[in-house]
């Protein structure tokens, strides 16, 4: 049995046991803090076509990404004046086969970093999306003839979440899981472990070029799996940019820059991609038609196959709706992003007896909306 002066001992020791637990948690904190890998600061010159005010391309007179009917090369072009950004060559099979074994062989050896080395990686690439984000904004509008602001929301801020997020979460989404084996099963354990898968393969639209780009990336990367990425032929221009961005934050980090592979060209080389049977997992942005091509191109390996396909999004709107604040949030919904958002409002149904009103309304805020290349009309602020 505890007596008296037991527990005035255990007493008297308590301050010295908090003080020793304290002692150890700051000694914890110290260690990890000193463990963590930081970003390292790199620079990568934006290429000169983004730059507001650039005007050297020719006018084009029928913008076509077809160059001359030749299946060997993009015609790049600003959609937002139909000057030419030159031409990009298409990824031949051949280099497609080169660059997927070289993605490969670089997997291994990245398969077996720590989730703390991933980690400086990201850190890396999100300080320099955070330092320039206003030339990643104007190549981005350069290519796809969106707004800056369009940018920044669209492409600059939803790339950085999901790098901080990953780099703060990811580790903890991807332990092991257990799992309740259940009654007829209760004599064993059962947990659910991830493993790299190998090299990921992701076909993305060309509606945000910079996000969709380096959005499967970013998980590819953190997961321990290489990537080969195929951005739509429509914004190929802009590819080189962001390969270069991915790679140096690699290089910088000590890690081969050959665990990402950006391809251009069109279906033939998408198909390619598919039905490679180096491809370990393939994720695709765009239309249900294209994606059932896709799933049947990827079947013959079953290669995993993860879509985000197009919609129809409607808005309805009642009468009693507020419509100082409803309208507004709808002409966003319909013009936000040049109007191509795989969120966007493509119909609204408007309730009898507020119909005529808001129709009124509408047609006269669109009819304000100014159509323009917001890199060379005036202040590109």
């Amino acid at each position: 049995m505890c007596c008296v002066s037991d527990l005035l001992q255990c007493q008297a020791l308590l301050p010295v046991a908090v003080a020793v637990i304290a002692g150890a948690a700051i000694l914890h904190f110290t260690l990890f803090r000193k463990a963590s890998l930081p970003a390292i600061p790199f620079e990568l010159k934006p290429p000169a076509e983004s730059l507001p005010g650039w005007k050297s391309g020719d006018v084009l007179e029928q913008p076509s990404i077809l160059f001359d009917g030749r299946p060997d090369l993009i015609q790049c072009f600003d959609p937002a004046t139909g000057r030419s950004l030159g031409q990009v060559p298409a990824t031949t099979v051949e280099q497609l086969n080169d660059k997927l074994k070289r993605a490969r062989v670089a997997q291994r050896v990245w398969a077996q970093t720590t989730f703390e080395q991933r980690r400086q990686v990201l850190r890396t690439l999100n300080e320099f999306v955070l330092k320039h984000q206003r030339e990643i904004c104007q190549v981005a509008c350069r290519d796809s003839g969106k707004t800056l602001i369009d940018a920044t929301l669209g492409e600059v801020l939803t790339t950085n979440a999901k790098l901080q997020w990953t780099i703060k979460n990811g580790e903890n989404a991807l332990k092991d899981d257990q799992r309740d084996p259940g009654f007829m099963m209760m004599y064993k354990r059962a947990k659910v472990v991830y493993q790299p898968r190998g090299v990921v393969a992701a076909l993305v639209s060309w509606n945000y070029p910079f996000h969709n780009t380096v959005g499967p990336v970013i998980s590819a990367l953190f997961s321990g799996n290489a990537i080969v990425v195929k951005a739509s032929e429509h914004v190929a221009w802009s590819m080189a940019y962001w390969e270069q961005m991915v790679k140096r934050a690699l290089n910088v980090c000590g890690h081969d820059p050959e665990l990402v592979q950006f391809v251009t060209g069109f279906a033939d080389i998408g198909n390619a991609l598919t039905s490679s049977p180096l491809v370990d997992h393939i994720t695709f942005i765009g239309s249900p038609e294209v994606g059932k091509l896709v799933m049947r191109s990827a079947s013959a390996n079953l290669t995993p196959v993860t879509l985000e396909l197009g919609g129809k999004d409607c808005a309805i709107v009642f009468a009693d709706a507020d419509m100082a604040q409803c309208i507004p949030v709808l002409m966003r919904g319909v013009i936000q992003n040049a109007s191509q958002n795989c969120i966007g409002i493509e119909r609204i149904l408007v309730q009898e007896g507020a119909y005529d009103m808001f129709v009124a309304e509408m047609e006269r805020r669109i009819k304000s909306v100014r159509l323009g290349a917001v890199l060379d009309d005036g202040d590109a602020g």
